[in-house]
């Protein structure tokens, strides 16, 4: 579930580790309890050509590494969808089981 967030919210927006972080927790996201969790999915992606970054060094703070959809990335998100919409319809419909028995 993070690595099609991810490659979402990179589709929306570019941006860096930590800002992400907050912007997967917003989505309803289960973020990994540390960042390394996050950077570690983000170099793996960058790995497999689904996320670029780049260095921006702002006028105040240290420089960050800001991080990118690539082509492969929205192909990888496109082929991501119809398995999560599958998974949404087997929950709705446990849901739906557990809520008829109560």
């Amino acid at each position: 579930m993070l690595r099609p967030a991810i490659l979402l919210l990179l589709r929306e927006q570019e941006s860096h580790g930590y800002e992400l972080m907050g912007r997967l927790a917003e989505l309803g996201v289960e973020v990994p309890p540390t960042t390394g969790g996050l950077y570690r999915s983000l170099r793996t992606m960058a790995e497999e050509g689904l996320v670029s970054s780049y260095w921006s060094t702002p006028q105040r703070g240290p420089a960050r590494r800001v991080y990118a959809i690539t082509e492969s990335g929205e192909q990888a998100l496109e082929h991501s969808m119809p398995s999560l919409a599958s998974l949404l319809r087997t929950v709705r419909g446990m849901l739906n089981r557990y809520r008829q028995g109560n």
